[in-house]
């Protein structure tokens, strides 16, 4: 036998639709950690065709580490990012 679900919370509380739309409208100032200066993926690609295995010593992760922490984003990102900003350089 199905046992049937009741909704607990039927009523909509009396919320200020000012206020709703005052706490949408935040999402856009909120910064996402990580994502800044982040070089737009490309819609459909993935990350397939050549890898790399890259040893390093210690004194090399700790600064990978730290930069990468630093800028917010995962070291193997930092690593691309590098490599597109170095790039632009040339």
């Amino acid at each position: 036998m199905v046992k049937r679900r009741e909704q607990k919370n039927a009523e909509i509380p009396n919320v200020d639709p000012e206020k709703i739309e005052e706490f949408a409208s935040r999402v856009d100032d909120v910064a996402k950690p990580g994502r800044m200066g982040r070089p737009p993926k490309a819609p459909g690609k993935k990350r397939d065709y050549k890898a790399i295995s890259l040893p390093f010593n210690q004194a090399e992760w700790e600064i990978l580490e730290e930069a990468a922490e630093k800028a917010g984003r995962s070291k193997n990102n930092f690593i691309r990012w590098a490599i597109l900003e170095k790039a632009k350089d040339l």
